[in-house]
């Protein structure tokens, strides 16, 4: 969730021309609520790793709050759903388009 590169590396790209294609954008899943983190607890789901490596660290909870906060701001249904970035580009802010 260390975003430092991006930063400082956009304006650089900005002034290049150069477009950007950001790694892992949603954390590796990391980003949920604690209503999902809980269901996926008992549904006994662990996710691709196997281990109890899918748990959220403080920081990584403190971020997905935010991103709900947001979400609920502007009416998306998820936190890391789209919408939020269309909004984002809607008025004005940059946003970024990850590859699928």
């Amino acid at each position: 969730m260390d975003r430092s590169f991006e930063r400082d590396i956009i304006p650089m790209a900005r002034d290049e021309g150069m477009a950007l294609a950001p790694w892992n954008v949603l954390a590796g899943g990391k980003l949920r609520t604690d209503a999902e983190e809980e269901s996926r607890a008992q549904s006994g789901d662990i996710g691709r790793g196997g281990t109890e490596g899918w748990r959220r660290n403080e920081q990584q909870k403190k971020m997905s709050k935010a991103l709900e906060k947001v979400a609920g701001e502007v009416g998306a249904k998820n936190i890391t759903s789209g919408k939020s970035a269309k909004s984002n580009a809607r008025n004005g802010k940059h946003a970024l388009t990850q590859f699928i």
